[in-house]
């Protein structure tokens, strides 16, 4: 699933910002689609080493209903943000660690880290889950697996060879 289009970039940071990062002419003229989606799907690879750990892959997304009453499954908002956020990090050649950039990335990677971790989850602000969770169930806790083991017979016998 892609999770952030070139049309989010472009709502979230400007066409003009996009072209100076993408576009070699001077004065930079207009977006390169092709760079941009190519940091887009590099966001998408880092985003799903994280979410992977979570969810199974590929992400159905979030049910939402659209315009006509029917439902479309969209990434989680917060994904979209969050790739976003590093493929616009991914653009930059160079940032010094206070720059505004540097900032949101660090950031999307510590939020990434507690989903992963289970300190945080993935929401959808429509109802339902995003995809199927791995192993334990992040709202009840409960676990897939049960194990079963029988009493152990501790006796003179078992422990003689122990030693």
């Amino acid at each position: 699933m892609a999770y952030a289009t070139i049309t989010d970039m472009t709502a979230r940071f400007g066409e003009r910002e996009l072209a100076e990062l993408t576009d070699c002419e001077v004065p930079p003229a207009m977006v390169n689609p092709v760079r941009v989606q190519l940091k887009l799907d590099d966001a998408a690879a880092f985003v799903d080493g994280y979410i992977g750990q979570v969810y199974r892959l590929p992400l159905r997304g979030c049910e939402k209903p659209d315009a006509s009453g029917n439902s479309v499954f969209v990434p989680p908002p917060v994904l979209t943000r969050l790739a976003c956020d590093l493929a616009r990090y991914y653009l930059y050649d160079d940032l010094a660690p206070e720059h505004e950039v540097y900032r949101r990335y660090k950031a999307a990677v510590a939020e990434l880290e507690a989903i992963a971790e289970g300190r945080a989850q993935l929401a959808c602000p429509w109802g339902g889950s995003p995809g199927e969770l791995l192993g334990a169930d992040a709202q009840s806790g409960s676990a897939e697996t049960q194990y079963c083991f029988g009493p152990r017979a501790i006796t003179d016998e078992t422990l003689r060879d122990f030693g």
